[in-house]
């Protein structure tokens, strides 16, 4: 197992950063919540969710091909070539997509920013900014650059949470929280422009292999856009019949359900280009037992702080927003925080299709999911609220964790611990009884629940034999420094 140590540590640093990260939003959320009007809090929600559907149909699938076909170059010249080839192709769809975003500036401030025309501008420069930053953060993934990646991803997260809370505390309101995004975004890319020159140079491109990273980078374009359908089309809908205000009361709800996926990031950012490497070396052995363990962890994590969440959805809410946020989207929080832990090992079991390039495959699931997702709640949140957007996220969620699982079983099998499912699946239910009983509030009481509920978690997995002594052995090793 001593040739893992480096992959695990990789993943332990992600894993330590990444709660760092999304404790950013949690700052930011009540400073935004208690500062602006909720109707513009939905507004910069909305926006949130647009600079995330933006950048991979900008790439045209492109950052997936950097992973997949970078991962094993080593020669600085075919690197070069590589790299700069595909960043070309994003350059002119980024410039292309924020070019038709400026055409509907007058549109886009009428029906976001009650008619104001400067805030509309100012985020057509965010997009195109967004659009590059993601293309340039995958290069640090696919030449395994973790501790940069990580870092960087750390210093974003609380430049752009100072900025954003800088000027809306100054009382800027939704224009300042805009202003505070692009700050952040220039000061950031202009970073790794300066870091990835001064490691490759630069070079012209020769784009000649172009056709074969789009051939695998295209097919995932539609998955991609289905995928935000899925994740955040229903904050337009929201919108759209119920109101701007009712975004704001859904999305801190939403945000909490995501905490779930604090879990799956390390295993998201980091399984693709080291399982590539092992398969492309045709280390099929290794590929195994990689899907094996990171599946394990990531359920025996995962599956206790859904349920966790789930029950302190409420004392939450109501610590980091206000009384009628909470009221309006704390049962919101459960049916989000079950379909992300979904999601999550739909992240891991996707690798399969991934190595063996069938992304045609994921495209289509995303795309069913996603017509199954906006059918229902076209349907739901007019009838149910934002109880029925909350519902049609966990069933979408369901269905492409059940597609992917079939067809990834049919390209290659290893071993998904069901026993130990069990196990977690007991402790959890229990540490979800004994949250409730407590019923915390107040974040001294919320804070010491859930440690308390932690360590009990642990205890009953060591008593169900959940762990064996040699994976105890293994971590300890690992992070004690051994190499």
């Amino acid at each position: 197992m001593g040739k893992y140590t480096l992959t695990v540590r990789r993943i332990g640093l992600s894993a330590v950063i990444s709660p760092l990260v999304y404790l950013s939003n949690i700052i930011l959320l009540p400073i935004l919540t208690r500062n602006l009007v909720i109707t513009d809090y939905g507004a910069f929600a909305l926006i949130l969710i647009t600079l995330g559907l933006l950048p991979p149909l900008a790439a045209l699938g492109l950052q997936s091909s950097l992973v997949r076909f970078g991962a094993a170059a080593k020669d600085k010249r075919d690197i070069r070539e590589l790299f700069y080839s595909m960043g070309f192709v994003v350059l002119v769809g980024s410039l292309t997509l924020s070019g038709l975003f400026l055409l509907f500036v007058p549109q886009i401030a009428a029906s976001l920013f009650q008619n104001n025309f400067t805030t509309a501008l100012l985020l057509i420069p965010n997009i195109l900014l967004a659009c590059l930053t993601v293309y340039l953060l995958q290069y640090f993934v696919t030449f395994q650059q973790i501790k940069r990646y990580t870092y960087l991803n750390l210093f974003n997260a609380y430049l752009e949470t100072a900025l954003v809370a800088f000027f809306v505390l100054s009382g800027y309101g939704l224009q300042g929280a805009v202003i505070g995004l692009l700050i952040e975004q220039l000061v950031v890319f202009s970073i790794m422009i300066y870091l990835i020159l001064t490691e490759i140079g630069f070079a012209i491109p020769k784009l000649t292999h172009v056709r074969e990273y789009l051939n695998f980078g295209l097919p995932l374009v539609p998955g991609s856009i289905s995928s935000w359908i899925v994740n955040s089309s229903d904050r337009y809908l929201i919108a759209f019949f119920l109101g701007t205000a009712a975004v704001g009361y859904y999305s801190p709800a939403y945000t909490a359900g995501t905490t779930i996926g604090i879990i799956s990031a390390p295993l998201a950012m980091l399984l693709p280009p080291v399982l590539s490497k092992h398969f492309d070396e045709n280390s099929i052995a290794d590929v195994r037992t990689i899907m094996t363990y990171s599946l394990k962890y990531y359920i025996g994590i995962a599956l206790p702080c859904v349920f966790a969440v789930s029950v302190l959805s409420k004392p939450i809410l109501l610590l980091l927003t206000t009384q009628q946020i909470a009221t309006n989207g704390y049962l919101v929080t459960p049916f989000v925080a079950a379909g992300t832990a979904l999601f999550g090992v739909y992240a891991v079991l996707v690798q399969i299709i991934a190595l063996k390039k069938k992304t045609a495959i994921m495209g289509t699931i995303w795309l069913l999911c996603a017509a199954l997702n906006f059918g229902l709640n076209l349907v739901l949140i007019p009838y149910l609220g934002l109880i029925g957007a909350a519902l049609t996220t966990f069933l979408a969620f369901l269905f492409a964790f059940v597609l992917t699982t079939i067809y990834s079983f049919r390209y290659f099998k290893f071993d998904v611990n069901g026993g130990f499912i069990v196990k977690s699946v007991c402790g959890s239910g229990i540490i979800a009884l004994f949250l409730f009983l407590w019923n915390p509030s107040g974040l001294l009481s919320i804070v010491l629940s859930i440690t308390l509920a932690a360590a009990l978690y642990l205890t009953i997995l060591l008593a169900l034999r959940g762990f064996t002594i040699q994976e105890t052995k293994l971590i300890y090793n690992i992070y004690r420094g051994s190499d």
